[in-house]
């Protein structure tokens, strides 16, 4: 298994993560840019389409194992209930 601090290298953005000014120019419209007021980000909601009632029914069941929280021993195998 591993684990962050197995890491041999930092993380170094100039080699792992380049960017261009391009990219440097977007990100700064996004995070600066001009925001929604309150009534325009109703508006937006308001110009969804509402969805069905049956789409609110069809959502999946749970499948497969119930997740388990209880701790398991040493050798990996969880002890039985009585």
């Amino acid at each position: 298994m591993m684990s962050s601090s197995d890491s041999a290298d930092a993380l170094d953005l100039d080699r792992d993560l380049p960017t261009t000014p391009e990219d440097i120019a977007v990100l700064d419209r996004l995070r600066y840019g001009r925001r929604l007021t309150f009534d325009q980000y109703l508006e937006c909601l308001a110009a969804l389409d509402a969805p069905s009632p049956a789409r609110f029914r069809s959502r999946p069941a749970p499948g497969g194992p119930p997740f388990d929280l209880i701790a398991r021993t040493a050798g990996g195998v969880r002890p039985r209930e009585p």
